[in-house]
């Protein structure tokens, strides 16, 4: 499996879509439910719920009725706040500054998460699975998810810090679709399109619809 750090997040991306590349010629990955230890189940289901929540941040963004770009970029930074949380070391610096340069957590337009961070819950849930040696397949599934939860960032991001209502709504539509992958389909036999649902549904564990 692929080294994951945060940091690491261009190697797991080549590595991952590699590994898409790869699902083209081969029949989808069947994976036990055993070897999914409690620890990474416990992961599994509080990045499941933030991820939920981040979705919903975001159908919030981009409704049927017509959004202004302000209200856009709230529920984008709101996005940013699930995904990271309080404990991210890249949303360390809330500088000023620093904010319109990276993601950042920012507590003034409000936390529907609970502040630990979607994206390290996922972390946490795959360091569980390869130490518990789970299998392969559900542990390329959380894989997955981190690449596409990973790239919301920089999206939500530029949403929220865009110079004009197109690329604010552009970027928050790719927040979206991201956000979407990350979860992935609850019925999918492959981890690529499974994501986080595959390994929810290998583990044992009930995704929402």
């Amino acid at each position: 499996m692929i080294a994951l750090t945060r940091r690491g997040t261009l190697g797991l991306m080549a590595g991952a879509l590699g590994m898409l590349a790869l699902g083209w010629m081969v029949s989808p990955a069947v994976a036990s439910t055993e070897g999914v230890n409690e620890k990474a189940k416990a992961s599994l289901q509080k990045a499941h719920d933030q991820l939920k929540l981040a979705i919903d941040q975001a159908e919030k963004a981009l409704g049927s009725s017509r959004r202004s770009s302000g209200s856009i970029r709230v529920h984008m930074q709101r996005v940013l706040n699930i995904l990271g949380g309080k404990d991210s070391p890249e949303y360390a610096d809330s500088s000023e500054y620093a904010e319109k340069l990276q993601p950042h957590f920012n507590e003034k337009v409000g936390n529907p998460g609970d502040g630990h961070g979607a994206l390290l819950y996922m972390e946490d849930a795959y360091e569980a699975l390869k130490t518990g040696n789970a299998p392969a397949a559900v542990q390329e599934a959380v894989e997955y998810a981190i690449m596409h939860a990973s790239m919301v960032e920089g999206h939500a991001h530029e949403s929220v810090h865009g110079t004009g209502i197109k690329q604010t709504q552009e970027h928050a539509a790719h927040t979206a679709a991201l956000l979407v992958g990350a979860y992935g389909k609850g019925d999918s036999d492959s981890p690529a399109t499974g994501a986080l649902s595959y390994a929810m549904k290998q583990a044992g564990l009930k995704v929402s619809k």
